[in-house]
């Protein structure tokens, strides 16, 4: 297992993610629970999640290698954007429980926190999630993995988290040594609102194309594409009409394009259309993600899928 999981430079950069998420959940929850901190903590729970996610992750990659079978012939791409959304969700909830949380600790009069300790904490986590938030990006474009581009939106989160806890703990310090002291005691609960706060935005773009993908919705771009290369093939070939259709799972395209053909159509033999077949495949280029491409002949309409409207494809 250990070995499968280094041989590919995806599944090694999401287990070495997991491991480096795991240090600091143990650091988190650590330092949260001595310093009496619930904002330190909350970055504690959410590396903990992040970990979890990130070990899904890296059995996912390990599942996308594996050769089809009975039961999923059409590979486990689908289980992708499934991890996606279960990360989108967990981040979800820590947002929710952020907010919350801090606005019950301004309710009740704020918290006693050390921020001593807790400034230490936040300056070493915020150096060492964004030295390995760089590290990952840095790695990922000899990669080329969509599921470590998502997980490391986990580091840039985790990163923001850090900092925001070091420039609120270090102000709070300062307050020490001004008439404002007996403020100090609202500053945990404000940055657990602040950080949940600005945690929305990754965990919509965590949600939206996990969401999407998991209800069947078309790429526009994709499907674009797909039509203008067909487009181009209908002209120079003389198709009488063509009907394409996409999907997306993770780093899965899969495209399917029925062509109708007149019943006289001077290219009769398997192999002439073959050669068609390998020329719109090419044409539709690779990229970097897996593509599946089926393409149809027929005389028939019937066996044509249906058309997209037009106006809703817009």
């Amino acid at each position: 297992m250990t070995q499968q999981i280094w041989r590919h430079g995806e599944t090694r950069l999401l287990f070495l993610s997991a491991l480096m998420m795991g240090v600091v959940a143990v650091g988190g929850l650590w330092m949260g629970i001595q310093s009496h901190s619930q904002a330190i903590l909350l970055d504690g729970i959410f590396s903990v999640a992040a970990m979890i996610i990130k070990l899904l992750m890296m059995l996912t990659a390990l599942l996308t290698r594996r050769k089809t079978g009975k039961r999923f012939p059409f590979g486990y791409w689908q289980c992708e954007p499934a991890v996606m959304l279960l990360e989108g969700i967990f981040t979800f909830f820590i947002v929710l429980y952020a907010v919350v949380a801090g606005m019950w600790g301004l309710w009740h009069g704020g918290r006693e926190v050390e921020f001593g300790t807790a400034v230490y904490y936040a300056a070493f986590f915020t150096l060492a999630d964004w030295s390995f938030y760089g590290y990952v990006r840095r790695a990922n474009k000899k990669v080329h993995s969509y599921l470590v581009h998502y997980d490391n939106v986990s580091w840039l989160i985790d990163a923001v988290l850090a900092t925001g806890l070091l420039i609120g703990f270090g102000g709070a310090r300062a307050l020490q040594f001004t008439p404002y002291a007996n403020l100090q005691v609202y500053v945990d609960p404000v940055i657990m609102m602040a950080l949940g706060i600005q945690m929305i935005f990754p965990t919509v773009q965590i949600l939206g194309p996990a969401i999407r993908q998991i209800l069947g919705m078309a790429p526009v771009a994709l499907h674009e594409h797909v039509q203008a290369v067909m487009d181009g093939f209908t002209v120079r070939y003389g198709f009488s009409d063509y009907v394409s259709g996409v999907q997306v799972f993770g780093r899965a395209e899969f495209i399917e394009i029925d062509i109708l053909v007149a019943p006289d159509y001077p290219l009769q033999q398997v192999t002439e259309l073959d050669f068609i077949r390998n020329e719109i495949a090419a044409a539709l280029g690779s990229g970097d993600h897996e593509k599946r491409v089926t393409i149809t002949f027929t005389t028939m309409k019937k066996w044509l899928a249906r058309k997209y409207d037009t106006e809703e494809r817009a």
